[in-house]
């Protein structure tokens, strides 16, 4: 009899992790489950805020796409794990059995400065971001001060400064940049730390973008309230500061969702939620039980003196998919290989008029090789990627084998690695 393999998760993670999964075993049987009925291209987010992406742009539809590829979907809200009776509780209140569960659910958003929610602005939700290009409309109409930033215990720091630089940008285009001040505040301890320790040059290279289009920074402070027309600040010392802003947009921090805290210690790491995994992404209690992507628990690289977490890209998250799609069939198999991703990084940061690009081998250190570029063409080759990875998802063909060659002769690098030992910390390499 086919195993069965059950994904709660429709982004990235959950629709990488299928796909591999087909492709390396036909006659598994596989669903899917989201509450959201599209496939989002989370990448673009800043994009639609700022009204540079329609919303069908970015999305495909999920319930005509997966039955193509013999991949069941649910279009319903996972409530509860039995991780001991190995059920999954949706929110129609059917249970869905499985031999092997893979958890790509995405965060819990938690938005935890004062008023930060009702106030400040997010581009972590398709809804958020087009909440955000409606406040935007009005900053455009009656211009005036901008913070930007990340608050306390914030991991994903990149998109903060995306949008920064691409409202600069969009601001500049309409002549109206020399009304609106703008200024990042961030709980990173400089700026360019990405909750990574740094990357390479990240520091001096974002230090001289911010100088060149003259946004002011702040870091090292914790983000305490944010007002209708203020932010409130404290500094290492503990003194309060404010600053005046008409417009604001912190990221958030985030949080395992209540589906992985429903199943337990063992499973929902106590002091966030996110999910608990080795470094072959497989849950040490529940063998059966894997995670993909930002669900997962990844320690801090190093103690900041504002908490910060470490970003999980999406070429990390191919890299988790890829890994844990061949553990399970190897299991399945009887085979005693197991894999762990490298957790390499492409990432294209677009500031409108030109991008950052990046790639660090591995993201989390020590690295062996950290490759910075800056210019127009990174702008329009991320355009096209955004254009090609939808192709991916809408084809079922995650990882084209021109792909895997590339990132192989041009990179010298491999998504997956064999690994020994599964029983260290995730991001840790394979004795």
């Amino acid at each position: 009899m086919s195993k069965h393999v059950v994904i709660v998760g429709g982004g990235i993670g959950g629709i990488t992790t299928a796909y591999h999964l087909r492709r390396l075993k036909p006659d598994l049987k596989i669903t899917l489950v989201s509450d959201r009925p599209n496939f989002v291209f989370t990448p673009a987010l800043p994009h639609l805020a700022m009204g540079w992406r329609k919303l069908e742009d970015i999305t495909v539809a999920l319930a005509p796409l997966l039955p193509r590829f013999n991949i069941e979907f649910k279009n319903e809200k996972a409530e509860a794990l039995d991780p001991d009776n190995n059920k999954v509780k949706l929110a129609s209140g059917e249970e869905l059995s499985y031999d092997y569960l893979v958890i790509a659910t995405g965060p819990k958003l938690v938005f935890g400065a004062k008023g930060q929610e009702e106030n400040s602005s997010s581009i972590c939700t398709p809804d958020h971001a087009l909440k955000t290009q409606e406040k935007l409309q009005k900053l455009f109409e009656k211009p005036g001060p901008v913070v930007t930033g990340a608050i306390p215990g914030v991991s994903c720091f990149g998109p903060a400064y995306e949008f920064t630089l691409m409202l600069h940008y969009e601001l500049k285009k309409r002549r109206i940049r020399y009304k609106v001040p703008m200024t990042f505040i961030t709980s990173e301890p400089y700026i360019g730390h990405l909750g990574l320790g740094g990357v390479g040059p990240s520091r001096r290279y974002l230090e001289d973008l911010f100088a060149e289009r003259n946004v002011n920074w702040i870091a090292d402070v914790e983000v305490v309230a944010v007002e209708p027309d203020r932010v409130i600040y404290k500094d290492a010392q503990g003194k309060e500061h404010e600053i005046e802003a008409v417009f604001t947009m912190f990221m958030p921090r985030f949080q395992g969702p209540e589906v992985v805290a429903s199943a337990g210690d063992k499973v929902a790491n106590p002091a966030n939620k996110m999910l608990i995994v080795n470094r072959c992404f497989q849950n040490p209690s529940y063998p059966n039980i894997y995670g993909v992507g930002v669900v997962t628990a990844i320690p801090p690289v190093e103690k900041t003196r504002v908490p910060t977490g470490a970003p999980k890209t999406g070429m990390m998250i191919e890299q988790m998919a890829m890994a844990v799609a061949h553990n399970i069939v190897n299991d399945i198999a009887g085979s005693q290989e197991r894999y762990a991703p490298r957790l390499s990084a492409i990432c294209i940061a677009d500031y409108g008029e030109d991008a950052g690009f990046f790639f660090a081998d591995p993201v989390l250190p020590p690295r062996e090789k950290v490759i910075t570029k800056h210019g127009k063409w990174a702008h329009w080759f991320k355009t096209l990627f955004e254009k090609y990875f939808l192709w991916k998802v809408k084809s079922g063909n995650i990882l084209p084998f021109f792909e895997e060659k590339a990132l192989e002769w041009i990179f010298r690098v491999q998504p997956i690695e064999l690994c020994s030992d599964c029983s260290g910390s995730p991001g840790s390499r394979c004795p």
